[in-house]
């Protein structure tokens, strides 16, 4: 079902992003499977539907960008960025919301592959939705940025790397058809679970036991154990304040970027925590000055 969200540009224009609510990527049960699409209106671009409800988009191709909630990989949903979304659709972006499967019912690497799986729906749907698969961005915040900045690095690694962090078969047709990330914009993300001690059980019920019961999973789990040559340009956002996840996180992660010749920047938000961090204006503004830099502009 469609419905049309009014957004502001920052010159006060409004502009139309007609939302497509609730449709389906998998068939995992419940909302796990589900997305949001975001589009935006103008004169040269214009949005149907057929008697099926499929969506059509007339006009040139445009950069995408996927957006993935937080919640400790075990609570959350889409909605919670759905104001960002708004945002980025009016700005030009073609806007992919996602849920995920959950822990601890569903253990890692499933979410991850739930990302890859949302990814594919961008390419099934390029032409129809007018997608510029070079140009496909992503955005998570904290259990999300995890998410997201895992797959930008893997991307580029080899197939045995990438199973690491995936039930998918090595001979499975899907790792050919998933698209290039361009961009990665990931705030208060967890990034290295290689530091965790070996006993500790604290996030088993993501990572299906301790470091010593499942080493593979803490190791292909963390983003910074996969920086190499190429992975895609990232911004990172964190909370000075953090003590649910430590700036540390993203300051190491940033360092083994930076020393692998990656194109990063790491925006620190002062006095700020967590959760706010999220919602504070200097990440509005970063999230948006960094897609309109690396996916918008010539």
């Amino acid at each position: 079902m469609g419905a049309v969200a009014v957004a502001a540009t920052d010159q006060g224009t409004p502009v139309e992003v007609q939302q497509f609510l609730d449709l389906r990527y998998s068939d995992a049960d419940g909302s796990a499977g589900l997305f949001d699409l975001h589009l935006p209106i103008s004169d040269q671009h214009r949005v149907s539907t057929n008697d099926a409800g499929e969506v059509f988009v007339e006009g040139a191709p445009r950069p995408a960008i996927l957006m993935i909630h937080g919640g400790g990989w075990a609570i959350g949903d889409k909605w919670t960025l759905r104001a960002y979304c708004d945002r980025l659709a009016q700005l030009g972006f073609v806007v992919l919301n996602m849920n995920y499967r959950l822990a601890p019912q569903h253990q890692f690497p499933r979410q991850v592959d739930d990302v890859r799986q949302a990814l594919l729906q961008l390419v099934e749907h390029s032409d129809a939705w007018k997608i510029d698969l070079n140009r496909v961005g992503m955005f998570g915040y904290s259990a999300g940025g995890h998410l997201s900045a895992l797959i930008g690095v893997l991307s580029n690694e080899d197939r045995p790397t990438q199973m690491l962090a995936s039930e998918w078969g090595s001979d499975d047709p899907r790792w050919e058809q998933l698209p290039p990330i361009a961009a990665v914009c990931a705030g208060g993300p967890p990034c290295d679970f290689r530091i965790v001690p070996d006993d500790n059980a604290g996030l088993s019920y993501f990572l299906g036991g301790t470091p010593r019961e499942v080493p593979n999973n803490y190791l292909g789990a963390s983003p910074t154990a996969h920086v190499s040559p190429g992975d895609p340009p990232m911004q990172l956002i964190h909370g000075e304040k953090d003590l649910l996840v430590p700036l540390e996180n993203s300051e190491k992660f940033a360092a083994a970027l930076m020393d692998a010749g990656v194109a990063v920047s790491l925006t620190v938000i002062e006095n700020q925590g967590h959760m706010m961090t999220l919602f504070h204006p200097t990440t509005k503004q970063q999230i948006k000055d960094f897609f309109v830099k690396q996916l918008l502009q010539p």
